[in-house]
């Protein structure tokens, strides 16, 4: 099929009439495209609307203000790291450092699955004037808190050392998500990030094995 002939069917099918629950979701995974593109202060719904090849109208229908979707384009990339997270953790069978170290695989992997929901999470960490930023704080908050979790039960199975504070640990990685998600994204040597992601695991838990 000739490409001018995909593209107006490719328009016509954005255009199409959908069910609401897909309309929706079709212009949440719109909207992520423009805010990872354009920032969380510059998003707007005309582009959106213009992406999903729709009425600007049809975007305030889902997302009747600004900060209402601003809310929901924050809440997706909450949940998505955090059932990535939860789900990682969730395998009390297998040792602390295997746990912790498979949770950076599948935030490196999602990189490259989910790039914008990497970027509009690094650039949710820098609005500090945005009302925005609460919700980032409680977000980082719950995140260290299934660290540390995975951390005290290393501890209670002899694998971490006893005299760490599993809450500053679990900070470190947290915190430091941040750097190897820049180094990664800056594309700054394909192995720079995976050193570096074994290695904060290993500082975080004391250095060595108990």
């Amino acid at each position: 099929m000739p490409t001018s002939r995909r593209a107006t069917r490719a328009a016509s099918d954005r255009r199409r009439r959908l069910p609401p629950a897909e309309r929706r979701a079709q212009l949440l995974a719109t909207a992520l495209e423009v805010f990872a593109e354009q920032g969380l202060g510059r998003a707007r719904h005309a582009e959106i609307a213009k992406r999903a090849g729709v009425a600007v109208s049809t975007v305030f229908l889902y997302f009747t203000t600004r900060r209402d979707l601003v809310r929901t384009v924050l809440d997706e990339v909450d949940q998505f790291f955090s059932e990535l997270s939860v789900r990682v953790h969730a395998q009390v069978g297998k040792p602390c450092r295997e746990v912790l170290r498979e949770h950076g695989a599948a935030f490196l992997a999602s990189i490259d699955s989910h790039p914008a929901h990497v970027r509009i999470w690094l650039d949710w960490s820098t609005s500090f004037r945005e009302e925005t930023f609460e919700g980032f704080l409680d977000f980082t908050e719950r995140l260290v808190g299934v660290y540390a979790d995975t951390i005290r039960r290393g501890q209670s199975e002899g694998e971490v050392p006893a005299h760490l504070d599993a809450e500053a640990s679990a900070r470190l990685l947290v915190g430091a998500a941040q750097m190897v998600a820049q180094l990664k994204l800056t594309h700054r040597g394909d192995d720079t990030w995976l050193r570096s992601a074994d290695a904060l695991v290993e500082a975080a838990l004391g250095g060595t094995a108990a």
